[in-house]
């Protein structure tokens, strides 16, 4: 059992002093004993609540990566040459799709058009009698 004090444990797990120190107040970190110098904690209880900082840092990552290799270089042209191909075929698509439903659209008025057509002849034509009231229907005058 490796035990560390809270400033070393601190720096180990990647956080500040002063948070390891609230987690032992809480309880949320135990310790394997308390000496006049301060608090010993295990490495592995240190662990378990403050997971380890990575080694390595996004910079030495980036010095690993080639850099103005001339076959990345013509990948991503070939890549970009190729978004790009697809951008335009997009917007082709979608004329298409705004043609058809303008289409679609013209081809629905005239259906109703048509129907409200075939209703009319199907309905045949409206009554010639003009509208008299009942005395006048009963002694055949008009409502001129």
């Amino acid at each position: 059992m490796a035990t560390v004090s809270m400033t070393k444990g601190a720096e180990l797990a990647g956080v500040s002093k002063g948070t390891v120190s609230k987690a032992l107040k809480s309880g949320r970190l135990s310790y394997a004993e308390k000496t006049d110098n301060g608090y010993l904690i295990d490495t592995s209880e240190l662990f378990r609540v403050f997971p380890p900082k990575q080694p390595e840092t996004v910079e030495e990552a980036r010095l690993d990566t080639p850099v103005g290799n001339r076959e990345t270089l013509m990948e991503t042209g070939g890549l970009l040459r190729e978004v790009e191909l697809l951008r335009e075929q997009l917007r082709d698509r979608d004329g298409v799709v705004d043609d058809l439903r303008q289409r679609l659209d013209k081809s629905e008025d005239e259906r109703r058009e048509a129907q409200a057509r075939v209703i009319g002849l199907l309905a045949g034509p409206g009554p010639t009698e003009s509208k008299r009231g009942f005395f006048g229907r009963l002694f055949g005058r008009t409502d001129e």
